[in-house]
């Protein structure tokens, strides 16, 4: 009877949802809910910590919509395009001719303190994925970018 116990597990297992045969979900971007964020941009949560603070969520931003200058606190954010092409800007101030254009693929780390910044979607819709970095760090490798 020992012998079957093993047998009889991994047997339940496959009849329970969610248990090692789940498979993965693609989200359906147009079915989560977004909420307009700097009067510009539509976020959609997609991860809390256990205080229920995003920890990762998705920005869309509407060609020809600019957020105006922000984030001076809060945790190191981690951004990446995943479409279109960002134009971005570091300080307090709006000035077009500083702005560097970031495409598809693109990751950039916005520091805990002092990182004012604004972004536009000059010429398409561009759609950012930001992951915060609450508790953690950057690694070594990344850090050391930064550092730079």
């Amino acid at each position: 009877m020992l012998r079957r116990l093993p047998l009889l597990a991994a047997a339940a297992s496959l009849a329970i949802p969610g248990s090692a045969s789940a498979q993965s979900t693609r989200l359906d971007l147009d079915r989560l809910t977004y909420a307009v964020v700097h009067g510009a941009a539509q976020q959609a949560v997609l991860a809390t910590d256990a205080d229920g603070r995003p920890l990762s969520f998705l920005l869309r931003i509407d060609k020809g919509k600019l957020l105006p200058p922000h984030g001076a606190t809060g945790p190191v954010r981690l951004l990446t395009v995943l479409s279109g092409t960002l134009s971005w800007g570091d300080g307090a101030s709006l000035d077009k001719a500083a702005e560097r254009r970031f495409g598809p693929g693109s990751v950039i780390v916005i520091p805990a303190e002092g990182g004012e910044h604004w972004a536009a979607a000059r010429d398409g819709d561009v759609l950012l994925q930001v992951v915060l970095v609450r508790d953690g760090a950057l690694s070594p490798a990344a850090a050391a970018q930064v550092a730079r």
